[in-house]
């Protein structure tokens, strides 16, 4: 086997390992939460705290790869994954389990800002997309398995052992990343933006913590207001500092490549409509229908299957006849899916949920590779890990947004159903109804967002398959 793909294989465990850890995790919070004795509220920040470190830090340690190679970057990332992953299996209370959860997500941070920027310095132009697709698998992987792992761990073992299995996967990753990654010299004459990285840092994770705790909080309330007005206030100073920064964290120039800032664009839009459907269906199918959280899981292991076989086909497809018509037939077959899915009935069957989940893991699929090959392809090789931990925050961000507009709409519009409902049937029977009409807008509002990635896609220029749209951006 070509070096080429040994080294992809660690990149692929590495991006399995960060997400299936965002994954694996939620499953087992009803035991954690009777483990500690402690509330819902105290118990989400073992899943939250670990998302906002990680949307913190993608750009930061982009840029850091840059500046003392990918390779120890990535590693040193693994090792901190791990020897958290360690301490959060010991944790004696639930303080030190978000604690180390905490560290945890800075290691996850590590892997999955470096993971795109190897791929993309290892493989030449012509076969960047196949690789990217075959990466996708993991995340796919991970994604679609976490659920099932955890359930099974928590039950057989403890929720302690959702952690600790990750010590000696990860030991055996960090040997064979040593082995097969290529030795780097450190950039010449390369320095690390602090202040830019600091204030980048603390602006997402205002943002990301208003997004993902708006709706509880109250989007009017004094808290989630004074977040947002701290981001636009710390986004400013950021962008006032990279302006005059000799050697900024993010080169703002990069955003003048149409590929690039239009391809990022489109991956927010693109996270935004997945999420959506994959944050509200747990509660259609539980609330609604009354499935148990295991078979709830399992039924909606369609999506992330699907991507993992979709994704290197795209990927390859993309290598030969560029990514924009697969990128954004992609994104018109996830807004087809989100539409089908405000006509799912409430008493469907399964064959009418499968088909649906399927049509957007396809178009899930579809976009990913041929995006992400596209955004990477159009930056000079210097600030292939800059774009690589955009790229990753991106993701993040389309994320929160999904979750944080689905959750509002729902809000919003369940009293709106439940008032045209009325009375006459039991109150469980017409909150389920109710539910699913509410559920149902806010799949169309994704629907919308989705067809604003697909003009977002199409105008990404195209560029000619296996040749590297990018130009040398200027200083601003």
């Amino acid at each position: 086997m070509e070096r080429k793909w040994l080294i992809l294989t660690s990149v692929s465990l590495g991006s399995l390992m960060a997400t299936l850890d965002g994954s694996i995790v939620n499953i087992a919070l009803p035991a954690i939460e009777t483990d500690f004795r402690i509330g819902l509220n105290a118990v989400e920040w073992v899943v939250v705290a670990y998302l906002l470190v990680v949307g913190s830090l993608l750009l930061p340690f982009g840029r850091l790869g840059e500046v003392l190679t990918f390779k120890r970057v990535y590693l040193a990332g693994f090792a901190i994954f791990t020897l958290a992953s360690v301490c959060c299996g010991a944790s004696p209370n639930a303080a030190m389990l978000v604690a180390f959860r905490v560290v945890q997500g800075v290691g996850a941070a590590m892997l999955m800002a470096m993971g795109p920027a190897i791929v993309a310095h290892t493989f030449q132009d012509h076969e960047r997309g196949r690789a990217l697709g075959f990466n996708g698998v993991s995340v796919a992987i991970g994604l679609s398995l976490g659920p099932a792992l955890g359930g099974i761990l928590t039950q057989v073992a403890t929720w302690r052992a959702i952690f600790l299995i990750n010590a000696p996967i990860g030991l055996l990753a960090i040997l064979w990343a040593a082995r097969v990654l290529p030795s780097e010299k450190p950039g010449r004459d390369q320095s690390f933006d602090v202040k830019g990285a600091a204030l980048s840092g603390v602006a997402l994770f205002a943002l990301l913590l208003a997004l993902s705790d708006g709706q509880e909080w109250g989007w009017t309330s004094p808290v989630v207001v004074g977040l947002f007005v701290a981001f636009v206030i710390l986004g400013a100073a950021f962008l006032r500092v990279e302006r005059r920064s000799i050697q900024p964290m993010i080169d703002l120039a990069l955003f003048r490549i149409r590929p690039f800032s239009a391809g990022l664009a489109s991956v927010v839009v693109a996270f935004a409509g997945l999420f959506t459907a994959t944050f509200l269906l747990p509660f259609l199918l539980e609330q609604g229908r009354g499935f148990s959280p295991i078979e709830a899981g399992m039924l909606l292991t369609p999506v992330p299957i699907t991507m993992a076989l979709v994704a290197p086909i795209s990927g390859a497809a993309s290598d030969r006849f560029g990514p924009r018509v697969l990128a954004s037939t992609g994104m018109a077959l996830m807004a087809l899916s989100l539409v089908s899915l405000t006509q799912l009935p409430v008493d469907f069957a399964l064959p009418d949920l499968i088909w649906r989940l399927v049509l957007l893991g396809v178009g899930q699929g579809m976009f990913m590779s041929p995006n992400s090959s596209a955004v990477l392809g159009s930056v000079p090789r210097p600030r292939i890990g800059t774009a690589s931990g955009t790229l990753a925050q991106m993701r993040v961000n389309g994320q929160a947004v999904g979750i944080a507009l689905s959750g509002a709409i729902v809000a919003t519009r369940l009293p709106v159903h439940l008032a045209d409902l009325g009375g006459g049937a039991p109150a469980a029977a017409l909150h389920g109804v109710a539910l699913a009409g509410a559920i149902h807008d806010a799949f169309a509002v994704a629907a919308l967002v989705c067809c604003v990635g697909i003009v977002t896609s199409l105008i990404r220029g195209s560029s000619r398959p296996g040749r590297p749209a990018a130009v040398e951006p200027v200083r601003p």
